[in-house]
């Protein structure tokens, strides 16, 4: 198709909202007669109107509204980035828990140690008092260090994941 020499012209004058009303009445007459204008001006006409009721129903909200989402925002992603070394040092503290709980067990297990021999006999009493327990125990002091170890080594893993947990 041979391409109208008022082609732009027409569109300029809908791009300004001149059309139909304030535009030249030759050009109107023109694009009465030609298909190619018509449907040029039909299809910016509808995208104009389609783009003014797009505007129209886009509420931007209140600017301090804005200002505290964009705040928010900065200041979840300065905790997400903040977190990924707090999370790294989390399972690196449950690796050595494992790890150390893993170690004990293959120690016991080599030893061939029987767990509930280094426990004193039930007492006849009915309370439980701490001195007389560690004075009761057998002379197998190692094994007793060894659990004290691995106890505070637990305590103190599960101090520094708690620590680091968000407690939000």
């Amino acid at each position: 198709m041979k391409p109208c020499p008022h082609e732009a012209e027409a569109q300029a004058v809908l791009r300004r909202g001149h059309w139909p009303d304030a535009c030249d009445p030759e050009l109107r007459k023109h694009v009465e007669t030609c298909d190619r204008c018509a449907g040029q001006l039909v299809v910016l006409h509808a995208f104009q109107r389609a783009r003014s009721e797009a505007v129209q129903v886009a509420h931007m909200g209140h600017p301090s509204l804005l200002w505290w989402r964009a705040q928010l925002r900065r200041r979840n992603d300065a905790l997400e980035r903040v977190g990924k070394p707090i999370t790294t040092a989390q399972i690196f503290a449950l690796c050595i828990s494992i790890v150390t709980a893993v170690a004990l067990f293959a120690s016991q297990m080599r030893k061939g140690v029987d767990w509930s021999s280094w426990l004193p006999a039930p007492p006849a009493f009915s309370h439980f008092d701490a001195l007389s327990f560690f004075a009761s125990v057998r002379a197998d002091w190692g094994l007793i260090l060894l659990l004290t170890g691995f106890g505070t080594l637990v305590l103190l893993s599960a101090l520094v994941v708690y620590l680091a947990s968000d407690r939000s």
